[in-house]
């Protein structure tokens, strides 16, 4: 019998597992009768700062039966819908195109109907794209296909490698399993806040690489897709150049599912040129805070700041600014984390946040955002990225190479210059400016209204902190328009998946639109 035990609240400052055991008991839980016992949620609360409690939900393997009905924190475990068996199709090649998550999935999950996933990266495979980045971080010298934004992993194995979602999903549990499978940590299941940290990240998805591949799967990397072939609206055919060696050759393919991530923008207009559907989409544009860690954990925690048992600490931020129904917004938070310069193209610059799966640097970092849309940017077809473009090619002119500006936060709100040197995590060039005179009004008003309303807070906005930017890069600009079974609505046999068709917004929702659209749309016999 297997039974879910919730809402078990334990002090941290109590001996856990003896504080739990004595809850199953009350329960009607015996010790002796329990077979196996695992986490199925942690959370935190920590509203109260002098009794900060965890929070936890257990699933119990029971030698024998007992009855649940009179006890309310008791409830029969669900079924572990991954675990059913699937049916297997005729062995077939269907292309994606991308790494991210939403690309390795689908192409995880094709495998997993007996479908041949014939996979295109422009990028490098993830250690040698690893050696690639660093040395733009050291030399400057960039490569337009392997960085931070494209490559085996797709955007999301430089972050905070962050699992939490907003979606509802029966697949969820099913993504947690193969990264767990894949060398992800075990707690990630039950941890309410679960990340992986970019340091795993590079290890799961290069095992999720393999194991696609011992199931009949291929991968090309270093090999963009520069362009479709379509007859009659169908997909006949990918034109795929080797980056490396600039020569291109068509591949005779019927089926793709694109999962291109959010800064293929050369991808986006050749789509749009050969007659996709595409549409401009609201996305956000802002800065880098930058924390010293020991603040936010101070910030969070109070005086159990100290206890071994607390991980560093996140935070959500948001103000809603009624006058112009416009919000802005704290986006990937990086605890203990990292700024990055995140470019993948020349002569623009623009920086992002990352974590260790330890999350113990000196720092803690996140995106900070003002929401815009067309009515901001103008409604010709990739206003929005044209912005984006604007904004990191203007960063780039001013520091003169790929870096960053920065700007402390009081100055930011006192319309100033700073005036000295800063200290970041931060590795590049980085160079003083006033942001004030650096983005569209519309973003800065925004900023300075959401900061002052912030300000009460004196370890969220103090002298100690300091602005990184521009973060462009927030989501797509665009979405790649299809039918309720993921296929493009203009060209038939092209499926635009993922955070950079418009459908996602992060690691575990584009991982689920993957799946999803393969379910959808390759679970019966096709012609």
């Amino acid at each position: 019998m297997k039974i879910n035990i919730n809402n078990i609240i334990v002090s941290i400052n109590k001996d856990q597992n003896k504080e739990i055991y004595m809850e199953l008991e009350k329960n009607g839980i015996n010790k002796n009768n329990i077979e196996s016992l695992k986490y199925l949620k942690k959370s935190i609360d920590s509203r109260n700062k002098r009794d900060i409690k965890f929070i936890y939900t257990l699933e119990i393997d029971l030698k024998k039966d007992i009855n649940i009905e009179k006890y309310k924190k008791l409830s029969i475990a669900q079924e572990e819908i991954y675990d059913k068996r699937l049916p297997l199709y005729p062995k077939r090649e269907i292309a994606v195109v991308g790494t991210g998550p939403a690309g390795l999935f689908s192409a995880l999950r094709l495998a997993e109907y007996g479908y041949i996933p014939i996979v295109f990266e422009r990028g490098e495979e993830v250690d040698k794209r690893n050696k690639t980045t660093a040395n733009f971080i050291k030399t400057g010298i960039l490569n337009p296909n392997s960085n931070i934004q494209f490559g085996e992993g797709g955007a999301g194995t430089y972050s905070d490698g962050k699992l939490n979602t907003r979606i509802k999903s029966e697949y969820i549990e099913k993504v947690f399993k193969d990264l767990i499978d894949c060398g992800a940590q075990e707690e990630i299941f039950w941890n309410y806040k679960p990340h992986i940290g970019t340091d795993v990240l590079r290890t799961v998805v290069k095992n999720l690489r393999e194991k696609i591949k011992s199931m009949g799967g291929k991968f090309y990397f270093n090999s963009l897709v520069e362009d479709i072939e379509v007859l009659n609206s169908e997909l006949v055919g990918l034109k795929i150049l080797d980056v490396n060696t600039n020569n291109s050759y068509t591949y005779p393919i019927d089926k793709a599912i694109f999962a291109i991530g959010h800064s293929s923008r050369d991808t986006y207009k050749m789509l749009y040129k050969r007659g996709v559907a595409i549409e401009n989409k609201p996305f956000a544009i802002g800065v880098r805070i930058e924390h010293f860690r020991e603040d936010i954990d101070k910030m969070q925690y109070g005086e159990a700041v100290k206890n071994p048992l607390l991980e560093a600490a996140t935070y959500n931020m948001a103000f809603n600014n009624k006058k112009e129904t416009r919000g802005t917004f704290s986006f990937c938070m990086c605890p203990g984390g990292e700024i990055v310069n995140a470019t993948s193209e020349i002569g623009g610059s623009l920086v992002n946040g990352m974590s260790y799966s330890t999350r113990n640097g000196k720092f803690s970092n996140s995106a900070i955002v003002v929401g815009i849309s067309e009515k901001d940017y103008g409604n010709q077809i990739f206003s929005g990225m044209h912005l984006q473009e604007e904004i990191e090619k203007r960063n780039y002119e001013i520091v003169g190479k790929y870096g960053a500006i920065y700007q402390n936060i009081i100055d930011f709100m006192k319309n100033k210059k700073t005036s000295f040197e800063i200290e970041s995590s931060y590795k590049m060039e980085l160079c003083s400016y006033n942001m004030n005179e650096f983005f569209p009004d519309y973003i800065t008003r925004n900023l300075q209204t959401a900061f002052e309303n912030w300000s009460k807070n004196n370890l969220f906005i103090s002298r100690r902190v300091n602005l990184i930017g521009p973060e462009t890069r927030t989501s797509a600009p665009v979405k790649i328009l299809r039918d309720i079974k993921g296929e493009s609505i203009s060209i038939k046999g092209l499926f635009p998946i993922g955070e950079g068709a418009g459908y996602a917004g992060g690691i575990m929702s584009a991982a689920v639109d993957g799946i999803k659209i393969v379910d959808l749309s390759f679970t019966k016999k096709i012609s």
